[in-house]
């Protein structure tokens, strides 16, 4: 797939997202300067080259592409009247940990031990992520729940097979190893094609899927 296609196909371009959330470019780059809102996923620049019956025409013209989640992300802060940062991360840790009680009550089972650091701090640090959009590009739309799933798939993921690097599997392990990969099939994006062998998807879903004959159905 081209990668124009790609993008026009998982994410919302400037104007689309802006149009969804009823404000103009202005709003959203007042957002992003009081860093409530995340940039871009994708910036790409087009160098073109325009042939007609008046002659020959180049230009440079810039794209911003977001996540679609950023319009859920977008009505809320909408609704809750956020114009802080520290407003936005309030509500963003509150989304964060109702996912994470969520997931608990599906039986998942994790600990701040597996973080690697508390949760307030881990919290803040994928906050800041968030802001950078690196989940636009790692999740399927850049929704919090993705965000809490890719988070804990790869914890429970690296639990298990001590960090990918066991060399088999017992049955107990393939046990609870199996709802996670599931889990991560339905957080992680796909990629645009020149991203695919990098991705959280290929190193966490189809590389082990292969070396542990796992299945996500």
């Amino acid at each position: 797939m081209r990668l124009s296609q790609y993008l026009t196909t998982h994410f919302y371009h400037t104007d689309e997202l802006c149009q969804a959330l009823n404000i103009d470019a202005d709003k959203l780059e007042h957002w992003q300067q009081q860093s409530v809102f995340p940039k871009p996923s994708y910036c790409i620049k087009n160098q073109l080259s325009c042939s007609s019956y008046s002659g020959l025409y180049e230009c440079e013209e810039y794209d911003d592409y977001y996540p679609r989640g950023c319009v859920n992300w977008g009505q809320g802060l909408i609704k809750q009247k956020i114009d802080s940062s520290s407003q936005a991360f309030n509500y963003f840790a509150r989304q964060y940990t109702a996912s994470l009680t969520k997931l608990a009550q599906q039986g998942f089972e994790f600990n701040e031990e597996l973080f690697g650091c508390e949760i307030e701090e881990h919290v803040q640090q994928v906050w800041q992520q968030f802001l950078c959009s690196k989940y636009g590009v790692l999740t399927q739309n850049g929704l919090i729940d993705e965000i809490v799933a890719v988070d804990i798939g790869r914890l429970v993921v690296d639990d298990i097979t001590e960090l990918r690097s066991k060399a088999g599997l017992d049955q107990d392990e393939r046990a609870k190893l199996h709802p996670a990969i599931k889990l991560l099939n339905r957080a992680l994006s796909h990629g645009a094609d020149h991203e695919k062998q990098h991705t959280l998807r290929t190193r966490y879903i189809d590389t082990l899927i292969l070396k542990y004959d796992l299945s996500i159905k």
